[in-house]
């Protein structure tokens, strides 16, 4: 108990800073999901939870990570693909996999094969980090400058044609399923088609548009668009932003540096109502389980 107590100042400092500062980046993975800010702080939170409660480390401190992203992000995206792009249909079949990836982590720390990460060369690890960082660093290019592809109208007019493709493929594809696709007569094939609003290619052409432009290769051929299409506010926040990260390390380092840029530019940003682009509204309350899932 006496050891509980003189760790708990420094325990409850750490951990308040690493949420705090975890909480944007929690957002950040849930917005670029699709799935919306609420996503990624739930996930957040039971990340952290089960962590704890399958044991680890005493310093150990769990939040979302850039290099889990960078794992599984071909997974997510071959899985997305294979739905249609519809990450609602999707959604299942992700679960399933970082459940059992979940579970395959917990029966290798059960018996002790974490320890043999001392053998894997530094140049390995070493690598495979800075290509992360690299990633990362190149996919930001984009919301740095104040530029998003799918709000891009005249970006996205162009996939409407392809959009048009994939929504009669998709018509297609369900009349094979209900068994009325007959190709001596298109009568039902025409009829659905001349029902497809300009609302709804709109929309498809939208989803096209943000795959085109995601990635490392989608952020470098978006940026010339980008470049043409600068939004100085949000890159004024961000530069300012990332001013104060290694700035203020040079006045003190007791207080993280992250931590002071977060609560300053976002006070500063709310408090003028500078015109920037906020997140979505995260909803209030607990989450409700998709039990259908």
């Amino acid at each position: 108990m006496k050891q509980f107590f003189r760790n708990f100042k420094g325990d409850a400092f750490g951990g308040l800073t690493a949420g705090i500062v975890a909480l944007p980046l929690a957002l950040a993975f849930g917005v670029s999901s699709g799935l919306g800010p609420s996503a990624g702080l739930y996930g957040a939170i039971f990340i952290s939870f089960f962590a704890a409660l399958f044991g680890g480390t005493n310093t150990q401190i769990s939040g979302p990570t850039a290099p889990m992203t960078a794992v599984s992000m071909l997974v997510i995206a071959g899985l997305i693909g294979a739905n249609d792009g519809d990450v609602e249909k999707a959604l299942p079949g992700i679960l399933t996999v970082f459940l059992l990836a979940g579970l395959m982590q917990v029966g290798l720390g059960a018996i002790g094969l974490g320890k043999y990460i001392r053998y894997i060369p530094y140049p390995v690890v070493s690598g495979f980090m800075t290509a992360i960082g690299v990633m990362i660093l190149v996919t930001q290019f984009l919301p740095a400058l104040g530029y998003y592809p799918k709000e891009d109208q005249s970006f996205v007019d162009k996939f409407k044609p392809q959009a048009e493709e994939v929504i009669l493929d998709k018509i297609l594809k369900e009349e094979a399923g209900e068994g009325i696709l007959v190709l001596e007569d298109f009568k039902e094939t025409i009829k659905r088609a001349e029902n497809i609003s300009a609302e709804e290619i709109n929309i498809e052409a939208v989803t096209l548009a943000g795959s085109k432009a995601s990635g490392v290769s989608g952020a470098l051929k978006s940026l010339p668009r980008a470049l043409s299409n600068i939004n100085y506010m949000e890159l004024l926040l961000c530069l300012i932003t990332i001013v104060i990260i290694y700035g203020f390390k040079r006045i003190t380092t007791t207080v993280p540096s992250t931590l002071v840029a977060l609560i300053l530019v976002s006070g500063v940003a709310y408090g003028f109502n500078l015109n920037y682009r906020p997140i979505e509204e995260i909803p209030s309350g607990f989450p409700v389980p998709n039990l259908g899932i």
